[in-house]
C-alpha cells in the first residue's frame, strides 16, 4: 500500500520511512501542508500520517480540506504530533475526522499496532464534519492559542535548566570531579593531539559507546564524517589561542552516534592546563528536542502572524503589546502606532458601556469572552469584528495578559443585510418580489378565508416591453421597469386617497412578478372597484411619457376576484394570465375581468398551465435528451445519435415532445429547452471521449431561432467551456422554417459551419420547390420527411419521390436521411435508392443512454 508521510522534520521522515518499508508499504514523503495536498492529489495515497503544526498548511487545515474533499476523504488520516495541550490537539484532531492520534515521540511497536489494523480496514467516506466555519475557527484558534501559552513555559524551563547547568560549569576546579560523572550533560576530555582521555557515564549514554571504545580514540569519532576535515582547521586554530567557548557559540553543529544517527548538539569548550598540557574539556548537550521546539514556536508565531484573523496582545491593563499583520490590514493602524495604547482607540461609539462592562467582568474573572463588535478603522469607516478575548495565565493562576482573535464579518454582515432585504424587496424597482408578494398573499388568502373578505388580484403585463429592450437596450428597459414602479405606487397612494373615508383594514400591495410583469393585492374590493382601479393604473401608464422612448408605453391588466375565480394564490395567478392574453389577442392596452366558461380564456389557462409546468421543469432541471441511433446503410454501423428532448414529469414519468414543444414555442420558451438539450448532449459526448468513444450527435433547433445572436453565442461558448467536439456536432432546422426565413437561415448555417459543425435540414419534401435552395444554404444533411417513407414499400410514388431526393443530393454532394423506417423491405429499398443514412423504430428506439449501442 502507498502511506503518504508529511512532516516538516527530516528526521521523523526518515524514521517512519524505515518502519513502513520494513513491512513492505511504499512511501511519499511531504515536507509541509501544501507539499502533503498537492501529493495527496497526486497519488491518493491509502494512508496520510502528519505533523500538527507544518509551514504553509498546517495539519489541522490539511485535515479539514482532505475530509471536506469527495475525491479524497475516504482516505484515513493518523496525527503524529507531540501533545502540549491536555489533549485539546487530539480532540481538534479527532473531530475533524483522524483515525487516531500518536504522541511523540513513540514506540516502534506501539506505533505500528496502531497503524495496521487502519490499512486493513474497509475506507469509508467522512460524515462527521462539522461545517460550521466559526465553530471550526473557535476550536482551531484555542488549539493554537493553548500549544503556544505551553511551548512558552517549555522554553522558559529549558533557559532556567541552561542558566543552571552554565553557572554549574564556572565553578571551581575542586568541584569539577564531582560534578564530571554526575552531570547531566555529555563530557569529554580531548588533548592536543584530538584523542579522547576521559569521557562521563551521559556521553557514554548519549552516543552508545562503552567509556573502553572512546578512550585514545579521535574525537571525529563523534562526529559526522563531512565535518572531519573542517574540524582540524578549527582544533589547530583553537589550540594556538584557547578560550573558552560558550554554548551556542557554534551554530548548527552536529554528533554523530555509534549507530550512525546524527543529532543537534550545542557545545561549550573549556582550556584545561595541566601538567601534560592543555587539554580541552567539551560539554555537549543533545539539543534536538529544544530545536524542534523552537522550530514549532516558530511555526506558532507565523501561523499568528499569517492568520487570516486579526490577533493581538494586550497586557494586564490592556495595553496592546503585539499585532498580526492581519490587524494592520483590517485596522489600517501599523503596528507602530498601536504599540502601548489601548484597543478602545478602535471603538466606533455604537458599543453601550454595559456592554463593555459585562467583557471586563468576563475576562477579570479568568474566563473568555465571545461576540460581534462594530468597530473603526484608522480612516473612519466602520468594520465588524467577530471573535474572543481570552485571559493568559501564570504558574500561579494570574492573569498577566489577553489574547484577542478577531474575524472581520464586515462583508458577511453587509451581505445579511442585503440578503434580507433582497429577500422580500425586487433589487430594480424596490417592490416586493414574486416569493415576498406570493407570501403575503397566501397570508391574506388565510386572513381571508377566516374573516369571510374578498379581494382583487391586478396582473399588470407591459406590452411589447421585448422590442423596448432590443431597440433602446436593457438599461433603457431596466430605468423603464423603475418608473413603472414608481408609477403604480403613486398610484396606490392616490387610491388610498380617495377611499380615505372606507374603513379598509388591510394595505394594498404591491409586486414585480419577474421580466415586465407587476401585480397588485386589492384587499375588500369587488369586481366593480378591481375594474376602476385597473382602467385607472392603465390610464396613468399609457399617459406616462419616458424622456428615453418615443410614443408612450401600454399595458394590458388580467383582473380577478378572490374567492370567486381562485381560492389559492395559483389559481389565482393562472386566471389573471389567461385575462391578459385575452387582452393582448383582443388588441393590447386593455382590461380583462377573467370569467369562467370563457371557451377562449379556459383554453389560454390551460396553456399557461402548461407554459408554468414547462417552466418549472426547466427550473427543477427536469429536461433530458434521450439518443435514437442513425444507422450508416453502407457499412450496418451507426453514424450517429439524434438527440430528442423529453420532459419528466414531477413523478418521474417521461413526457414526449408532442405535449409541450408547441406551447414552449408560443410562449418563448423553446430556446430554453433547446440550451439546456444542446448542454447535456455536449457533456455526454465529452464524458463518452473520455472512455475512449467518440460518438456524433444531432441537435434539433426550433425555426424561432434562426439569427439568433444569443444562441449563437452559446453554442461558441459552451462547445469551448465543455471541450466537445464541433466536428461531431449537428444541427438540424426544419425545410419549412428554413425557406420561411430564408436569408436568416444562410447566415445561421454558415455561422454554425464556421465553429466546426454540421447541419442537416429536417423534414425535406414537404416544401420541395426548395430544391433550388439547397446549394445556396450549404446543408451537409436533408432528412427526408417520414410521410414519405412510411409506405415506401407500398407507395410507388413515394419511391419515385424519394429516389429524386437522393439522386439530386448525391450531385450535389449532400447526404440523405430516411426517418421512420419501420421494416427490412424499406432498407432494402433505401440501399437500393442510395439513401446514405435511416432513423426508425426498427434500427432502435430512442433511450436516456447510449449504453450497448454500437458506434461506427
Amino acid at each position: 500500500m502507498k502511506i503518504l508521510i508529511i512532516d516538516d522534520s527530516y528526521e521523523i521522515r526518515d524514521v517512519l520511512r524505515l518502519i513502513i518499508e520494513k513491512h513492505n508499504h511504499e512511501v511519499v514523503a511531504a515536507v509541509d501542508g501544501q507539499d502533503g495536498l498537492e501529493k495527496a492529489k497526486a497519488h491518493h495515497p491509502d494512508l496520510i500520517i502528519m505533523d500538527a503544526l507544518m509551514p504553509k498548511v498546517d495539519g489541522f487545515t490539511f485535515l479539514r480540506n482532505i475530509k471536506n474533499d469527495p475525491s479524497l476523504n475516504t482516505i484515513p488520516c493518523v496525527f503524529l504530533s507531540a501533545i502540549y495541550t491536555s489533549n485539546t490537539d487530539r480532540k481538534l484532531a479527532l473531530s475533524l475526522g483522524a483515525e487516531v492520534f500518536i504522541p511523540k515521540p513513540f514506540d516502534v511497536e506501539t506505533f505500528w499496532k496502531e497503524i495496521e489494523p487502519i490499512l486493513e480496514q474497509e475506507k469509508q467516506p467522512f460524515t462527521r464534519m462539522v461545517e460550521d466555519e466559526k465553530e471550526f475557527l473557535k476550536s482551531y484558534n484555542q488549539t493554537f492559542v493553548a500549544k503556544l501559552e505551553d511551548k512558552v513555559k517549555e522554553l522558559e524551563v529549558v533557559i532556567a535548566i541552561n542558566k543552571q547547568t552554565e553557572e554549574a560549569l564556572q565553578k571551581s576546579e575542586a568541584m569539577f570531579k564531582g560534578l564530571f560523572e554526575s552531570s547531566p550533560d555529555a563530557i569529554v576530555v580531548v588533548n592536543h593531539e584530538r584523542r579522547i582521555v576521559s569521557v562521563n557515564k551521559m556521553l557514554e549514554m548519549l552516543f552508545g559507546y562503552n567509556r573502553d571504545e572512546l578512550l585514545h580514540n579521535t574525537i571525529e569519532v563523534l562526529m559526522p564524517g563531512r565535518f572531519w576535515k573542517q574540524h582540524v582547521e578549527f582544533r589547530d586554530g583553537y589550540f594556538s589561542k584557547p578560550a573558552i567557548r560558550a554554548m551556542g557559540a557554534c551554530c548548527g553543529l552536529f554528533a554523530r552516534r555509534k549507530c550512525g544517527s546524527e543529532f543537534s548538539v550545542d557545545v561549550m569548550l573549556s582550556p584545561v592546563i595541566t601538567s601534560e598540557g592543555t587539554l580541552v574539556l567539551c560539554v555537549i548537550r543533545d539539543i534536538t528536542e529544544r530545536k524542534r521546539m523552537e522550530g514549532e514556536i516558530k511555526r506558532l508565531v507565523a501561523a499568528i502572524d499569517q492568520s487570516v484573523n486579526s490577533v493581538f496582545i494586550t497586557d494586564a491593563k490592556g495595553d496592546i503589546e503585539y499585532v498580526n499583520s492581519m490587524f494592520e490590514q483590517v485596522t489600517g493602524y501599523p503596528k507602530e502606532e498601536v504599540i502601548g495604547r489601548n484597543p478602545r482607540m478602535l471603538a466606533s461609539g455604537e458599543t453601550t458601556h454595559a456592554e463593555y462592562a459585562t467583557l471586563w467582568e468576563t475576562i477579570a474573572a479568568g474566563k473568555t469572552w465571545r461576540g460581534v463588535f462594530k468597530n473603526k478603522k484608522k480612516n473612519g469607516q466602520s468594520y465588524w469584528g467577530n471573535g474572543l478575548i481570552s485571559p493568559i495565565k501564570d504558574e500561579n493562576g494570574k492573569v498577566t495578559h489577553f489574547l484577542a482573535i478577531q474575524e472581520d464579518i464586515t462583508a458577511k454582515m453587509q451581505s445579511e443585510e442585503r440578503l434580507k432585504y433582497l429577500a422580500a424587496y425586487d433589487e430594480l424597482t424596490g417592490v416586493f418580489n414574486r416569493t415576498h408578494f406570493v407570501k403575503q398573499l397566501n397570508e391574506w388568502i388565510s386572513y381571508a378565508e377566516t374573516n369571510k373578505r374578498t379581494g382583487i388580484l391586478l396582473l399588470i403585463n407591459l406590452d411589447k416591453f421585448k422590442l423596448i429592450n432590443d431597440t433602446y437596450g436593457h438599461s433603457v428597459g431596466d430605468n423603464l421597469l423603475r418608473n413603472i414602479a414608481g408609477t403604480l405606487k403613486e398610484a396606490i397612494t392616490e387610491i388610498h386617497s380617495v377611499h380615505k373615508d372606507k374603513a379598509v383594514e388591510e394595505s394594498i400591495f404591491i409586486g414585480r412578478m419577474g421580466g415586465d410583469e407587476f401585480a397588485i393585492l386589492l384587499p375588500s374590493r369587488d369586481e366593480k372597484e378591481g375594474t376602476s382601479v385597473a382602467e385607472y393604473i392603465r390610464e396613468k401608464i399609457e399617459t406616462f411619457r419616458f424622456a428615453e422612448i418615443t410614443g408612450s408605453l401600454t399595458a394590458s391588466i388580467g383582473i380577478v376576484s378572490y374567492p370567486r375565480q381562485g381560492i389559492t394564490a395559483k389559481d389565482l395567478f393562472i386566471n389573471a394570465d389567461a385575462a391578459i392574453y385575452l387582452a393582448k389577442e383582443l388588441g393590447y392596452n386593455r382590461i380583462q375581468l377573467y370569467r369562467e366558461g370563457d371557451f377562449v380564456l379556459e383554453k389560454m389557462r390551460s396553456r399557461i398551465a402548461w407554459s408554468g409546468h414547462i417552466q418549472k421543469a426547466l427550473a427543477e432541471d427536469r429536461f433530458v435528451p434521450w439518443f435514437q441511433p442513425i444507422l450508416d446503410l453502407s457499412d450496418n454501423n451507426i453514424h450517429h445519435y439524434e438527440a430528442l428532448a423529453r420532459m419528466r414529469d414531477v413523478d418521474g414519468r417521461i413526457i414526449l415532445p408532442g405535449s409541450f414543444i408547441d406551447i414552449a414555442e408560443e410562449m418563448g420558451l423553446v430556446t430554453d429547452i433547446d440550451r439546456v438539450i444542446i448542454e447535456k448532449t455536449l457533456m455526454v459526448q465529452v464524458d463518452l471521449c473520455k472512455k475512449g468513444v467518440t460518438p456524433s450527435f444531432s441537435v434539433n433547433l426550433s425555426g424561432k431561432e434562426l439569427g439568433d445572436e444569443w444562441l449563437l453565442a452559446f453554442l461558441r461558448s459552451r462547445i469551448t467551456a465543455t471541450g466537445a467536439d464541433p466536428g461531431r456536432l449537428i444541427f438540424e432546422i426544419t425545410e419549412t422554417a428554413a425557406i420561411r426565413e430564408l436569408d436568416k437561415a444562410i447566415k445561421f448555417i454558415r455561422e454554425l459551419r464556421s465553429l466546426g459543425c454540421s447541419f442537416s435540414l429536417d423534414d425535406f419534401g414537404v416544401g420541395f420547390t426548395s430544391f433550388r435552395y439547397l446549394k445556396e444554404m450549404e446543408v451537409d444533411y436533408v432528412k427526408i420527411d417520414g410521410s414519405f417513407i412510411r409506405k415506401l414499400h407500398e407507395n410507388k410514388i413515394d419511391r419515385l419521390f424519394v429516389k429524386a431526393i437522393a439522386d439530386v443530393a448525391k450531385g450535389m454532394g449532400i447526404k440523405t436521411i430516411a426517418e421512420f423506417v419501420e421494416n427490412e423491405e424499406i432498407m432494402r429499398i433505401l440501399r437500393e435508392y442510395g439513401v446514405d443514412y435511416a432513423r426508425g423504430y426498427f434500427i432502435g428506439k430512442p433511450a436516456p443512454d447510449i449504453a450497448g449501442m454500437r458506434i461506427g
